[in-house]
């Protein structure tokens, strides 16, 4: 795996970032080779568990950050507050969805120790950065405490703080800041699912790269979740999520709503029928042809957001791109930091970066 300058010491970090609206441009746009894919459905998904389990649920929180240079430490206090979602898998294990934007890269599934306190660890960047994260409850006031280490000397990196309230009311007001780019497909013209298949579904869209997206309304239930079928109609992505996307080279994207409002997070899939990505998290996706994707998430301190290259077996090809485009003969146009400075060029499918000549 490729990663930037040694010296970008934040870049990396998983953190809490406030905005109120995101919204990225590519750098030369390509505007024949790629399509943009909104969120199309109105119904979210929400949480239902607050009664039982006192974790479980919607808080309002603020937090400061502190970033440790040299054995001192630089707050930076959030102007705004975030909307912090917290869910549960059957295993017991917890995850928290921070809105308008992630909590970044590093997300660890957290256990509960005691009656009121949660822990979790997660690694980046290969194995180089650790990411623990600590909460507790008390009084119905949450703290969240994320640390971020350096693996190998275990030296604190950064630290953010947030504290807050449960949220019972409806969240309208809270922008989801994510989005999906798919690149243009050549299979030639869209061809719909047979009627006796079509039938069996309450929505059904035209095949992209050998799949069709079909949905489901569940008894009791005005959501439609969606998945996959092939060309026989046999499911190969079961009917789970609230919005996917067409199959581009063998990939496509697909996203969850957290929450009682449209906090929307995604993932990647790709068309033998796993979930590339582990969890559905990231703040956006693009599909880039060839069977590669990048996944989208928030740096503190840092405008838009940082790309992270990815293959269909859900290797880290190039950590931090600021932007990334389609992949055409092999490469594609992408760009990152090294300092203050953007470096512009072409990556290959290795990972390898080639800088524009200046």
């Amino acid at each position: 795996m490729k990663s930037l300058s040694r010296n970008a010491t934040v870049t990396f970090t998983t953190l809490f970032l406030v905005l109120v609206s995101f919204s990225p441009e590519p750098l030369n746009p390509i505007a024949s080779a790629r399509q943009r894919t909104p969120g199309s459905h109105k119904n979210p998904k929400s949480t239902g568990h607050d009664a039982v389990d006192p974790l479980i649920g919607e808080w309002r929180v603020k937090c400061e950050f502190r970033a440790y240079d040299k054995g001192e430490s630089r707050p930076i206090q959030d102007q705004a507050d975030s909307l912090v979602v917290v869910e549960t898998d059957p295993d017991g294990s917890y995850y928290l969805y921070r809105f308008p934007v992630g909590f970044g890269e590093g997300l660890p599934r957290l256990r509960k120790v005691s009656d009121n306190r949660y822990e979790g660890a997660d690694t980046i960047k290969g194995i180089t950065t650790v990411v623990k994260q600590i909460v507790s409850l008390e009084n119905d006031t949450i703290t969240i405490k994320q640390t971020i280490f350096d693996a190998p000397s275990d030296q604190p990196k950064s630290e953010t703080s947030c504290t807050g309230t449960r949220w019972r009311s409806p969240v309208k007001n809270w922008p989801a800041g994510s989005r999906t780019e798919i690149c243009a497909s050549d299979h030639g013209p869209a061809q719909s699912p047979d009627k006796s298949i079509a039938g069996r579904y309450a929505s059904v869209r035209p095949f992209s790269d050998g799949m069709a997206a079909v949905a489901t309304i569940a008894q009791g239930s005005r959501s439609q979740k969606w998945g996959y079928i092939n060309e026989t109609g046999r499911v190969v992505i079961p009917l789970r999520y609230d919005e996917v996307t067409s199959f581009h080279d063998g990939l496509a994207a697909v996203g969850n709503y957290y929450g009682t409002a449209r906090n929307l997070k995604w993932a990647v899939v790709e068309k033998l029928g796993p979930q590339v990505t582990p969890q559905v998290k990231y703040d956006a996706v693009k599909i880039l042809g060839e069977g590669f994707a990048a996944v989208g998430y928030a740096v503190q301190g840092e405008s838009g957001l940082k790309w992270n290259l990815i293959n269909r077996e859900n290797t880290t090809v190039f950590h931090g791109f600021d932007d990334i485009e389609c992949f055409v003969g092999g490469r594609a146009r992408a760009a990152h930091k090294e300092g203050k400075a953007v470096r512009r060029g072409y990556v290959n499918k290795v990972g390898d970066f080639f800088a524009d000549k200046m």
